[in-house]
């Protein structure tokens, strides 16, 4: 068996993360702006809130903040290399649609952009913020959800090309899911 070796703290975060990559939305005075987003989570069933980490140094906290609201859109793996502008670049410099060859759309509850290209959008208003760390945890209530059809169907479809999420590893590094997996009970086998 091969040796385990004992790693940094700060390590634990990429053991948990790869959840996928999303890319966060936000408009404030006219100005979209939107950022990549991994450390996002589920957080209520009833009612159903979700939260995403932000630094107070990104524009997007600025953003989210002065509108209480935003948009995680869900890009699939072809939108790597926008995904991956999008968390390289600040917003207060440049317009991060224009840079990452993006499309701003109309969001059907809120005022920020949904990011045309992706497969999902998941609308929210803002319910807390809460600063943990060197990091605010934004919780949304989730006010509209949707997803292509051939992508998501209760579950992610990553048999199909529309349904491979993309997952961050770290830095220049990404992940896309290939192989969907059903667990089966022992008596479904007799």
């Amino acid at each position: 068996m091969a040796t385990k070796v004992i790693l940094e703290s700060r390590d634990a975060l990429r053991l948990l993360v790869p959840g996928p990559v999303t890319l966060l939305s936000t408009m404030y005075r006219d100005q979209p702006n939107l950022m990549a987003a991994s450390w996002t989570l589920a957080l209520s069933f009833d009612p159903v809130l979700i939260g995403v980490a932000v630094h107070p140094d990104r524009l997007s906290h600025e953003f989210v903040t002065k509108t209480e609201q935003f948009v995680l859109n869900v890009p699939t793996a072809d939108l790597i290399t926008a995904v991956h502008v999008a968390g390289t670049m600040t917003g207060r410099e440049v317009d991060k649609f224009a840079a990452c060859g993006l499309t701003p759309a109309e969001a059907i509850e809120v005022a920020a952009p949904v990011v045309a290209e992706c497969v999902a959008h998941i609308e929210c208003g803002l319910l807390d913020r809460q600063t943990i760390g060197d990091h605010d945890l934004f919780v949304g209530r989730v006010l509209r959800v949707q997803a292509l059809d051939e992508a998501f169907r209760g579950v992610w479809n990553v048999a199909e090309e529309a349904g491979q999420t993309l997952h961050h590893l770290g830095a220049d590094r990404y992940a896309g899911l290939a192989n969907p997996y059903v667990a089966r009970a022992a008596e479904d086998e007799r």
